[in-house]
């Protein structure tokens, strides 16, 4: 690993992914033991109800989200442009996804932000815009 932004960007995005896929999988758990999952149940932690409505399926995209996460990361620890690109990707569509699942999506904000903002300022350096 030449540059240590990559490393710590590539440590936040596996953890990330790793509380992505612990965090929907403690979700999926009621579902899997009792055979469905009690909306009512659900505290109100999502911004607009269509999340919380369709919860069963958003927490399998999030492990989806996690893997490929996790996947883009260990690319860039291993110094390969796809893990950088894969990275960017999941950054930047976290980005957009994060303002729909607020209060929750402000962590998923943070982590991606500052991952995005260390893998562009390590692949790019003190370059200068011409």
């Amino acid at each position: 690993m030449k540059n240590r932004k990559f490393k710590i960007a590539a440590i936040i995005m596996i953890i990330h992914g790793a509380m992505m896929e612990a965090g929907s999988g403690l979700m999926l758990m009621p579902f899997v033991f009792k055979g469905a999952l009690d909306l009512n149940a659900i505290p109100p932690i999502f911004a607009i109800d269509f999340f919380r409505n369709n919860i069963i399926f958003l927490i399998p995209m999030s492990v989806v989200f996690g893997i490929a996460r996790v996947i883009g990361a260990t690319g860039v620890l291993i110094n390969r442009k796809w893990g950088f690109i894969l990275s960017v990707i999941n950054c930047i569509l976290t980005m957009n996804l994060m303002l729909f699942m607020i209060p929750v999506g402000i962590v998923d904000g943070l982590l991606a932000c500052s991952a995005l903002v260390l893998l562009l300022t390590g692949y790019y350096g003190n370059e200068i815009i011409n």
